[in-house]
């Protein structure tokens, strides 16, 4: 979309402008045959379209494309004025357009400030800048463009003699006019002009397109003044600051709690953050102890053990202190203390004799110290064989080599004692029995009582 810039008027006040020309308009042809100027926002439109359009009934319309330093011209040979022009153009910034009405032929030119007069008068008109096509609105618009010119050079004479412009706007020195092009902005917005500094955007006018004399003119602004270099306005005060907070504090005895910064916004900003407040001070209980406590305990039965508390520190504390715990129970060792035994088995050929634990107490012991062996006697070897008896005895009674059985007279002897058999062997002995070499009687009462 187009923009008009005569709702956003592009930079400033007029590169000249002939709203009301040379001639009259009468409804008939212009009698000049030329219609030129140039075109201008803040600098020369140069390749900008330019279009016109007359006030015939069947309008009529021709298009020029402007110089590189704005310049255009027109021939209006046959063509009926009023004449409105219109320049489009674009850049960076989008497509753009400016306006202009004249009465006539001759000089005029399209720049924010004809376009300013134009929206002015189209707002008095009533029409909302709408183009009107017969003649005689165009008439009754031409000449409010130019009643408003003038009443904007008596309302902002400090700034137009500031850049050496006359009262005649429509034949202003361009020069003078281009420079202040470049320092002033105007905009005409919802039936309101306002004049700003393009260095400092600060507001120089402002005032109603209907009645600029009630306007307000804030000479303060002004610009410097051509050929200067404006003064940088002065950097804008440090924002307020936005407080980013920690968490409040806990509540003292002075009844204030208190908070930090943890950050604050924008950059170099300056403020007073609220770093403290009223609270309700509650004063603390009792505090939780700690404890001290004894060892644990042997593991019970039912595999929990025990402990005491020594001590509990702060005076006065409260709390639930832990006094037993889950434990494995592993059955206690008893060690037998009583035993029954067996027998003592023979003495052995070592001299030791043993016997074996029958039963211990307590019940379910283990270990302990049972005597299960003790030193003895071993018994002599008798040195008498049964091939001595057969030789000691057979003389008398027939021994035979394989029985310890004595056989007399037809009766068997047997299962004497050993004394029993001593005697019989002295006796045996005092008829003439021989005993075996380093063998005593003893020695065969010994063997014979315990023969098989």
């Amino acid at each position: 979309m187009k923009q008009r810039t005569s709702r956003t008027v592009l930079a400033s006040v007029v590169v000249g402008l002939a709203l009301a020309g040379c001639g009259s308009s009468g409804g008939n042809a212009s009698t000049a045959s030329t219609l030129s100027g140039v075109a201008a926002a803040e600098a020369p439109l140069g390749g900008a379209r330019l279009t016109l359009k007359d006030s015939s009934t069947a309008q009529q319309q021709k298009t020029v494309t402007a110089s590189g330093d704005g310049s255009f011209s027109f021939d209006v040979t046959g063509l009926t004025p009023p004449y409105r022009l219109q320049a489009d153009w674009s850049d960076g910034g989008g497509e753009h357009q400016l306006h202009a009405i004249t009465e006539d032929a001759g000089e005029t030119h399209v720049d924010p400030l004809t376009d300013s007069a134009l929206t002015a008068a189209s707002t008095a008109q009533g029409d909302g800048g709408a183009e009107v096509e017969d003649h005689d609105g165009n008439e009754r618009t031409a000449a409010r463009a130019g009643a408003f010119l003038q009443q904007l050079r008596t309302a902002l004479a400090p700034l137009f003699d500031l850049y050496g412009l006359g009262t005649d706007l429509l034949h202003a020195d361009r020069t003078a006019l281009q420079a202040l092009l470049k320092d002033v902005r105007f905009q005409v917005e919802d039936g309101t002009l306002t004049v700003t500094n393009r260095a400092t955007g600060a507001v120089i006018f402002t005032g109603p397109v209907a009645n600029l004399a009630a306007g307000v003119f804030h000479q303060e602004n002004l610009p410097a003044g051509p050929g200067t270099t404006p003064t940088p306005p002065p950097p804008p005060p440090p924002a307020a600051c936005t407080y980013a907070y920690g968490a409040w504090g806990a509540c003292q005895s002075n009844g204030t709690q208190t908070r930090a910064v943890v950050s604050s916004t924008p950059a170099g900003c300056t403020g007073t953050p609220v770093l403290s407040q009223a609270c309700t001070y509650t004063p603390p209980g009792p505090g939780a102890c700690s404890y001290t406590y004894s060892a644990w305990g042997a593991c019970q039965s039912n595999g929990t053990q025990a402990r005491t508390v020594l001590a509990s520190t702060p005076s006065g504390c409260t709390g639930t202190p832990v006094l037993t715990q889950a434990c494995t129970y592993v059955p206690p060792v008893t060690t037998c203390t009583s035993f029954t035994y067996s027998a003592w088995s023979a003495c052995s050929a070592s001299g030791t004799q043993t016997r074996t634990v029958v039963s211990s107490s307590p019940a379910g012991c283990t270990g302990g110290a049972p005597v299960l062996s003790q030193a003895c006697t071993p018994p002599v070897t008798n040195p008498v064989t049964t091939a001595n008896v057969v030789s000691s005895c057979t003389g008398c009674h027939g021994l035979t080599s394989n029985t310890t059985v004595f056989r007399s007279g037809g009766y068997t002897v047997s299962g004497r004692s050993a004394a029993q058999w001593l005697s019989t062997v002295n006796s045996m002995v005092g008829l003439g029995a021989s005993l075996a070499p380093g063998t005593t009687a003893q020695n065969y009462a010994d063997f014979l009582a315990n023969a098989p």
